[in-house]
């Protein structure tokens, strides 16, 4: 009985290190990509190696899709985007790259950004707790959720003046689902962390208008990345 339960134990401790692993590999192919490190042919070659081990190591971690999608920004819907014309247009299947093994000129992209507005009636609310706030630090900022189920990939911080900014990458192994969410003024989450949908995952700052926030979802299929329409599938 002992040896069993000792080679249980090998085999759990072996597992949690395969999955490390390769959550690390990961970060380091995106840290490379956003400092430059690799060339287009280096990046698809080092995308085609690491996402099949990203998904045989997750896949007995019992990450499934959500077929809600939740909108990424609290109390808000995809109706309160602005430039939701331009968004799904950069999701056609006329003009699917999304520049991603480029690196840096992902990051920077303007059709992954959502441009979320307040309506009249918010803007009235937000001048009444603006006046009662003491927190003034605190007064634009709204929570940032998880778009989908998925385990936290990457996570850049101290980066809010660089392109791209605070960073983080979720991965939902059940869809090859990739979400990104660039511009973030906080980080509450962690690499190896699994997430559910709708769960904080930071928190972002706006001005009396509304919040811009960098959000992506990539789709890995055929060994390549494409931008996935996730309004679709979202409230």
């Amino acid at each position: 009985m002992k040896k069993i339960i000792a080679a249980f134990v090998l085999i759990s401790v072996a597992a949690v290190a395969a999955f490390s692993d390769v959550v690390g590999e990961w970060s380091d192919f995106e840290n490379s990509l956003r400092k430059g490190g690799l060339s287009a042919a280096e990046a698809d070659y080092q995308a085609k190696k690491t996402v099949p081990r990203l998904s045989q190591a997750l896949e007995d971690k019992g990450i499934v899709e959500n077929k809600e999608w939740i909108f990424p920004l609290k109390d808000f819907t995809k109706a309160d985007v602005k430039n939701i014309k331009k968004v799904l247009s950069s999701m056609a299947e006329n003009v699917r790259d999304t520049k991603f093994l480029d690196g840096m000129e992902f990051l920077v992209q303007p059709n992954i950004k959502l441009k979320v507005v307040f309506s009249k009636e918010r803007k009235k609310e937000n001048k009444k707790k603006d006046a009662q706030s003491s927190a003034k630090n605190e007064k634009n900022e709204t929570d940032v959720l998880a778009a989908n189920n998925g385990i936290v990939l990457y996570v850049k911080t101290g980066a809010v003046n660089s392109p791209g900014g605070n960073t983080v990458w979720i991965y939902n192994p059940a869809q090859n689902f990739f979400i990104y969410y660039g511009m973030l003024r906080n980080i509450d989450v962690k690499p190896g962390e699994i997430v559910a949908a709708g769960s904080k995952i930071g928190s972002i700052r706006g001005d009396k208008n509304g919040y811009e926030l960098n959000f992506a979802v990539l789709m890995y299929g055929d060994e390549t990345f494409t931008l996935f329409n996730y309004f679709d599938e979202m409230q």
